[in-house]
């Protein structure tokens, strides 16, 4: 294997695919990152066997091949060459790639490319796409609610939901839940579910650009789902199991509604969680709703915060505590300004959605007093 590029061009491909590379040492090879080369394309993929990922750079190959390359090292050397004109040449009997530049090289043990396990790709199975932009507003909208280190494998990951061409995207870690909806191409002629670890949607809502005349493509099977844009492809396993019935949740009826800008409630939050108490890991944040008004207190031993914010009400009054923190995750990824909040009780889940928009909502459970 032979070929020229330049530094920019190795740096893309090695950040596009590290996510995915094993930092376990039980599979050596897994530790690296896989190269060939073929049609002056350069194609870089990593796999930790939970998710792969492959893409491609343009590169002028001298001659075609492959090697594995150790990730750590690879990427701290090409991080640290000079902008210039790049040379590759892996030696097959020494399992060598040697890197040229200006005057000097460098040479790096590697694993032939026959020990990498490679990265299937999904052909059959239910098919639909959708636009990047609007997917990564998907993921970033829902995805923070699922408890990645949950040991219950169902809260990890987000139920992507395609019913004719609405795609719905939902996660929860059972104290709080995220539901968007927005328009697909569906290419199934079916409706049909899945649960995707939200460590893979993080990951590829992180590769995408934000490119109006891309399509993102999303494959899936049983077992495995894929997500392919240009040059760019993961495959992820899915979740096995049952996601919770989360419409079972959304309360129908409401005793007191609010509305209210997104901007002023979050910078009274902010503010306000500087001086929350914990109790049972919780940051205990209370709400006092009255005629027109919204009294957020905070105190503890270092201090107290009281603000009073004009809203629009409609109903009584009503004092609930929430955990803070749970309510600034949900206002740094909301993506609207206007907020209308629908409040059953003390005890009830208080829903927030964007005003005059069904298309999202963010169901949150309170604190007991």
């Amino acid at each position: 294997m032979k070929f020229t590029s330049t530094k920019e061009n190795m740096l893309s491909g090695i950040n596009t695919v590290q996510k995915a590379i094993s930092n376990k040492g039980a599979i050596p090879v897994l530790t690296g990152i896989y190269l060939k080369t073929e049609n002056n394309r350069l194609t870089f993929a990593a796999t930790d066997l939970e998710i792969g990922i492959t893409c491609t750079e343009p590169v002028q190959v001298l001659e075609e091949g492959h090697v594995v390359v150790p990730a750590h090292f690879f990427a701290e050397i090409v991080r640290r060459l000079p902008n210039t004109n790049l040379m590759f040449t892996y030696d097959d009997e020494t399992v060598t790639l040697k890197i040229e530049y200006d005057q000097a090289e460098t040479n790096i043990k590697c694993w032939r490319g026959e020990e990498f396990p490679g990265i299937a790709s999904l052909e059959d199975g239910k098919i639909f796409t959708i636009n990047p932009a609007v997917f990564k507003s998907l993921v970033k909208q829902t995805g923070f609610c699922a408890n990645i280190g949950d040991p219950r494998p169902i809260f990890t990951g987000a139920l992507m939901e395609v019913e004719s061409n609405n795609l719905t995207m939902v996660s929860t870690d059972s104290h709080r839940l995220a539901v968007k909806t927005c328009k697909v191409d569906n290419l199934t002629a079916e409706n049909f579910k899945m649960i995707v670890p939200v460590k893979s949607l993080n990951e590829i809502s992180r590769i995408l650009k934000d490119d109006n005349e891309d399509v993102l493509t999303i494959r899936c099977n049983d077992r495995q789902v894929s997500f392919e844009c240009k040059d760019v492809r993961l495959l992820s396993r899915l979740v096995d199991g049952v996601f919770p019935n989360y419409r079972q949740v959304i309360p129908a009826e409401y005793a007191i509604m609010m509305k209210a800008k997104k901007k002023h409630l979050q910078e009274s939050i902010d503010r306000a969680s500087l001086f929350v108490p914990e109790r049972d890991g919780s940051s205990v944040l209370r709400f006092n709703l009255s005629d027109g008004n919204l009294n957020i207190v905070s105190k503890s031993e270092y201090g107290m915060v009281n603000e009073n914010i004009p809203v629009y009400t409609e109903g009584g009054e009503l004092s609930i505590l929430f955990n803070a923190k749970y309510l600034t995750d949900a206002f740094k990824n909301m993506d609207f300004d206007d907020l209308d909040v629908k409040l059953g009780g003390p005890l009830s889940p208080a829903v927030f959605r964007p005003l005059n928009d069904e298309s999202f909502l963010y169901l949150l459970l309170p604190l007991r007093g």
